[in-house]
């Protein structure tokens, strides 16, 4: 459950950050700031996804996207490799 809970409160947070960094928010804004120092450590590794982009400005960040397409799919297997059964069944 607690695993769950964490996965969806990470999703958010990448979700946050994916619409931030398409809108060009600013990073000088402390809330944009504290988003983006949080979630840096869980993009990092997928960063060389993202050599291309601009570092300010409007940007499509492919780390963070490719996250949000992976972190459902993780949480699957690990709620199957535990043998929880899925929600609703």
């Amino acid at each position: 459950m607690a695993a769950t809970i964490i996965a969806g409160m990470t999703e958010g947070a990448l979700i946050a950050r994916f619409v931030l960094r398409l809108f060009a928010a600013r990073p000088d804004n402390p809330v944009v700031q504290m988003l983006y120092t949080v979630t840096q450590p869980i993009i990092a590794p997928l960063q060389a996804l993202d050599a291309g982009q601009p570092q300010y400005g409007a940007s499509l960040e492919f780390a963070t996207l490719t996250l949000l397409c992976a972190l459902p799919l993780i949480t699957a297997m690990l709620w199957k490799w535990t043998g929880h059964r899925s929600p609703g069944t």
